[in-house]
């Protein structure tokens, strides 16, 4: 049995994760309809309809984890989604084309990052963090301290996010820095 504070700072965490990637999709809807071209797995009658789809998705899959809606539902939609995300990477980098934007977020300010082994890892590794929040929980009320450290914990991932997402962009902009320069 796990704390149930482990399962909410999970829950809250996803919903905001889906949340801000929705908003990215809905805000650069041209942009992302690029980016889901760039995959080359969708039939190009398709990508209007999905690029209203997975956004549509992400921020229901948003308002599942924020409001504790349907938790085996939410978990499972939340696999699909991360898997289905992964096997795209991983499906384009090993045809070798490791230079198109990974989708992840559009920021014209910091450039959008390349696809990765790291990323398709990422998003695995979010799939195990979900099915955590399934795990039996011990009975016992959220107190306001443990409201503080759900605040806390989420600036903390945040934080620790932000940097290693830039870390990522960083090491494809230095790779093809090298290229150029060999």
């Amino acid at each position: 049995m796990i704390d149930p504070l482990i399962p909410r700072i999970l829950a809250v965490g996803f919903g905001l994760l889906w949340l801000g990637a929705a908003w990215h999709k809905f805000a650069a809807r041209e942009l992302f309809r690029g980016v889901l071209a760039d995959y080359r797995l969708l039939p190009a009658g398709s990508l209007v309809f999905v690029s209203w789809l997975l956004p549509t998705v992400e921020a229901a899959l948003a308002a599942a984890w924020l409001l504790a809606l349907w938790p085996v539902v939410t978990v499972s939609a939340t696999a699909m989604v991360l898997g289905a995300y992964a096997t795209a990477i991983a499906i384009n980098l090993s045809r070798g084309r490791r230079h198109i934007a990974c989708g992840c977020g559009f920021s014209p300010d910091t450039g959008e990052q390349s696809l990765s082994w790291t990323l398709v890892l990422r998003n695995l590794l979010l799939v195990l963090a979900a099915a955590t929040t399934l795990l039996p929980q011990t009975l016992r009320p959220l107190s306001i301290a443990d409201h503080v450290v759900l605040v806390l914990a989420l600036l903390v991932a945040m934080l620790l996010n932000t940097a290693v997402m830039q870390l990522l962009r960083n090491r494809g902009a230095f790779r093809a820095w090298s290229k150029a320069h060999e």
